[in-house]
């Protein structure tokens, strides 16, 4: 009796977060492909996993123009992304939600790996914090810098609890040293000896303010 009572409100979910994703796609993508997208996105919700990302690359793919199957495998590619994301960070020891497994995802997809997801989930970073990094730590990659500098990178900052803004600089200041002349690795690596050197310095003193001097009386 109670397994029969819980299928009707997981049925009725299921039946208006497709309607929900349908109404997100109506008249942007074809009829194949919303209803490939919505069985995706219902078994990834299932699991736990975020669904705009299937939305988006459909939307994505059919405006620019892209045929139809390449979309579809583009979408179930995604799909697979989220699932290695996921588990990348569970293995990291993080209790994954959407918008981390997501982070991990635009971080595959810029070419990091599992074990780069995991490696900055086991600095211990908040959940916010390991979203924005994981979406810096992507955006170093697709500007070409190797792993290793970028995950080394992008732990020290995690690591040193640096906040959010902070992290949000790091691809501007590794573009400012390629400017310079370094490459993307020597960039990154500096940013790293950098921030790591400040960790150990710690934040700078505070020094306290005194009040000011009490106005002197007037002269009789």
């Amino acid at each position: 009796m109670i397994a029969s009572l819980l299928v009707i409100p997981l049925t009725l979910l299921g039946m208006q977060q497709q309607d929900s994703i349908a109404a997100r796609m109506a008249g942007r993508v074809t009829p194949e492909l919303a209803t490939l997208v919505q069985q995706l996105s219902v078994a990834a919700s299932a699991r736990g996993l975020p669904v705009d990302p299937l939305i988006q690359k459909a939307i994505e793919g059919s405006a620019k123009g892209v045929p139809g199957e390449r979309v579809a495998a583009a979408v179930r590619w995604v799909a697979m992304q989220l699932d290695t994301s996921a588990a990348a960070l569970r293995e990291g020891g993080v209790a994954t939600d959407t918008l981390v497994i997501a982070a991990g995802e635009f971080a595959i997809s810029a070419g990091l790996s599992n074990h780069d997801i995991t490696a900055l989930a086991r600095t211990g970073a908040s959940a916010s914090s390991l979203t924005v990094g994981l979406r810096v730590a992507g955006t170093l990659a697709a500007m070409g810098v190797p792993s290793a500098e970028n995950i080394g990178l992008i732990s020290t900052k995690l690591r040193s609890g640096q906040p959010a803004d902070d992290l949000l600089l790091v691809p501007a200041n590794v573009q400012a040293e390629i400017a310079r002349g370094a490459t993307p690795a020597q960039a990154a690596a500096g940013l790293e000896r950098a921030a790591a050197a400040q960790a150990r310095r710690g934040p700078p003193p505070v020094h306290p303010t005194h009040p000011p001097h009490p106005p002197a009386p007037a002269h009789p």
